[in-house]
């Protein structure tokens, strides 16, 4: 897929693959992993997901990568946080 298909999706707001929680097999399996708290967290590709919110609960530093502006403006607000 090209770029320009998904920020057609986040500026029309079609983003009928943003859940409305974080994923049932990360939260059922993450502990898995035996991260110690504070660990970093990679989520490529991340949007406005909400295992990013779960992460952050759970204690975890979180870097995201997303193409679209929009979704990461969204998140940030959503969290009400300032990217650093």
């Amino acid at each position: 897929m090209e770029p320009d298909f998904w920020h057609k999706k986040w500026e029309d707001n079609v983003i009928g693959f943003h859940k409305s929680g974080a994923n049932h097999l990360l939260v059922n399996h993450f502990a898995l992993l035996r991260l110690p708290k504070s660990s970093r967290v990679f989520v490529p590709l991340c949007g406005k997901t909400f295992d990013i919110h779960w992460l952050l609960e759970n204690g975890h530093r979180v870097v995201g990568v997303e193409l679209s502006e929009i979704a990461v403006k969204q998140l940030f607000s959503e969290l009400n946080l300032t990217p650093t």
